[in-house]
C-alpha cells in the first residue's frame, strides 16, 4: 500500500498521465495511484472531479484520456519542471541527480513570466539535465532514433541521450558509473538473462582519466532506464 500524500495537485495528476502517455504505456487507475504514491480511492476521486472538470475522460476499459484542456495544463507544467531542473543544475550548481525531486517542488511556484524568461535564457532546443528535449519529451527522442539501451545489439556503438530521471537511488546507480548523457559506449556483448556488457569510449567532461576502455555490466533494470542513440564506430 502506497504512503498516501497529504495533498497531490491537480495538475500533478495531469502531468502524470501525460508522462505515463509519453511513455507509451496506458494510464490506468493502478499506475498513477504508484506514481503519485497514493491510495487507489484518491485517485478514483481525483479522476472523477478532474472529468467532471473536462480536463479528461475515463473510458469503459479504465484507461484515462486527456482532453485538450487537460493536455494544455499538463504541457505547461512539464516545461516548468524541465526548466527547474536547468536552473537548478546549470544556473545553482545542483548535482542532476538530486534535480528532479527539488523541481517536483519548485516547478508550481515558476510563474508564466519566470518561465518565458527560463526559457529564453535556455533555449527551445535544449534539453533537462537528464536529456529529455523541453518541447517534445521521449517522443521527440524516438524520431532522433533513440531507442532504450536494452533494445541495442552487440557491437553496436552508442552515445546514452536520456537516463530515467524518476527514481534518485538509479541516478546516484548510474551516476557513480559515470553514464550521464554525451557518454560514448560500445555493446561487447548480452548474455542470456539480458546482461549486457559495455565498454566505455569516451565521458563528457570528466575529470577522470583512463575511462576509455572501462568494461561495465549492467542488468535489463538498467538497460530498459537508459535510452540511446547509435554513432559511427570510430576508427
Amino acid at each position: 500500500m502506497p504512503r498516501e500524500k497529504s495533498s497531490v495537485s491537480r495538475e500533478d495528476y495531469l502531468k502524470a498521465i501525460w508522462e505515463i502517455v509519453q511513455e507509451g504505456q496506458a494510464p490506468i487507475s493502478a499506475r498513477l495511484a504508484k506514481d503519485l504514491a497514493v491510495t487507489p480511492p484518491a485517485v478514483t476521486t481525483a479522476l472523477r472531479r478532474l472529468a467532471r472538470d473536462e480536463f479528461l475522460r475515463v473510458e469503459r476499459d479504465g484507461r484515462v484520456r486527456l482532453t485538450p484542456k487537460g493536455r494544455q495544463v499538463a504541457q505547461h507544467l512539464v516545461l516548468r519542471h524541465r526548466l527547474a531542473e536547468k536552473l537548478l543544475t546549470e544556473v545553482i550548481g545542483l548535482d542532476w541527480t538530486a534535480a528532479h525531486e527539488e523541481a517536483e517542488r519548485l516547478e508550481h511556484a515558476i510563474s508564466e513570466p519566470v518561465a518565458a524568461l527560463l526559457l529564453a535564457r535556455f533555449g527551445r532546443r535544449s534539453a533537462c539535465p537528464h536529456g529529455v528535449p523541453l518541447f517534445g519529451g521521449l517522443p521527440a527522442l524516438r524520431r532522433r532514433g533513440a531507442v532504450k539501451l536494452s533494445e541495442a545489439d552487440p557491437g553496436d556503438a552508442l552515445e546514452i541521450v536520456h537516463v530515467l530521471e524518476k527514481d534518485k537511488r538509479f541516478l546516484e546507480f548510474v551516476d557513480g558509473l559515470r553514464l550521464r548523457p554525451g557518454t560514448r559506449v560500445k555493446v561487447r556483448a548480452r548474455e542470456y538473462d539480458q546482461t549486457m556488457t559495455l565498454v566505455v569510449e569516451s565521458v563528457p567532461n570528466s575529470a577522470h582519466t583512463h575511462e576509455s576502455g572501462r568494461v561495465i555490466h549492467l542488468g535489463l533494470p538498467a538497460t530498459s532506464r537508459i535510452w540511446v542513440r547509435r554513432v559511427a564506430h570510430r576508427s
